[in-house]
């Protein structure tokens, strides 16, 4: 509930007496007094006689100036900034393959980095090793069965890869050391489960040196082969193929009709895989004897085209 103050209760005022005359005095000492005095009727005088002072005028209270309001300053209107432009949204940068370092191939390690150059129609150039690879998806249409090469079948190569795998059948016939396949193109899947059993045969740090992870191997690309002599053991179950009489034979002559060896004897350390002396790589004859004749390890020449 509210409260409320209250009032305090106001004294009776007392009259004052006037100041010089007594309360007690009587009528006739007032007439007296007055007439004593001089004073009489409303003329008021002086005491020294003089003119009769003039009431003083109340002096009357002229209007209080008003002041003249200081006026406000206007207040500046504080300018609206400009509004900043927003540069056009950058569009992500889609992502693309790395392009080699100048200079020679990077020492071997594992990774997965797309290779620069994985169109079917690069297939000369195309780089495969422990760090390039190819997606997943690739597979070229134009594949054909091996028989179509003059040699057994079973297999698949790329259809431009025929005649000259023709021609180099019918050389080694000629001089006494027939060949057969024993691999060619391989889907991504496929090298997978071709990675996996040798894992288990020798455990995987022995299958990273004798076989590509899916995506690095280059019997994807459908121009890469694995020879043997014809009627013969696989060439992974010979001491060293390439000391054999039509091994011999080949790693002497697959270049002339447009096939380099891959991984050749002692060069792990750039080619990043073991010895095959079986595993050969369609390049096309032009670029096959430039390969030749600079000694060039395949990835070397490969690298420096990319």
């Amino acid at each position: 509930m509210e409260q409320r103050s209250r009032r305090p209760t106001r004294s009776p005022v007392r009259a004052r007496p006037e100041r010089g005359v007594s309360p007690s005095l009587g009528l006739a000492a007032l007439v007296a007094l007055f007439l004593a005095s001089g004073l009489f009727g409303l003329g008021l005088s002086s005491a020294a006689g003089g003119p009769p002072l003039a009431s003083s005028p109340t002096p009357t209270l002229g209007p209080t100036p008003i002041g003249t309001p200081s006026p406000s300053a206007s207040p500046t209107p504080t300018p609206s900034p400009s509004p900043t432009p927003s540069p056009p949204p950058t569009a992500s940068p889609t992502a693309t393959p790395t392009p080699p370092p100048a200079g020679g191939p990077p020492e071997c390690r594992y990774a997965n980095v797309p290779t620069s150059h994985d169109g079917y129609d690069d297939w000369q150039i195309t780089l495969l090793d422990t760090i390039y690879t190819l997606p997943r998806g690739y597979a070229p249409g134009d594949l054909v069965d091996t028989a179509e090469a003059g040699v057994n079948g079973g297999y698949q190569i790329r259809r431009h890869v025929v005649a000259d795998l023709a021609e180099l059948a019918a050389a080694a016939r000629a001089a006494g050391h027939p060949i057969a396949v024993v691999s060619a193109y391989r889907s991504y899947d496929r090298q997978q489960a071709t990675f996996d059993h040798w894992v288990e045969v020798g455990g995987l740090e022995e299958a990273l040196r004798t076989s590509a992870r899916p995506g690095h191997s280059e019997h994807q690309l459908g121009t890469a082969v694995d020879l043997t002599t014809s009627g013969g053991i696989p060439p992974w179950e010979y001491r060293d193929w390439a000391a054999t009489p039509t091994g011999a034979w080949v790693a002497d002559a697959a270049w002339r009709y447009g096939f380099v060896m891959s991984y050749p004897h002692g060069a792990g350390d750039v080619s990043c895989y073991d010895y095959e002396p079986w595993h050969y790589r369609y390049v096309g004859r032009e670029l096959a004897a430039e390969i030749h004749a600079s000694g060039a390890v395949p990835r070397e020449a490969l690298w420096a085209l990319q």
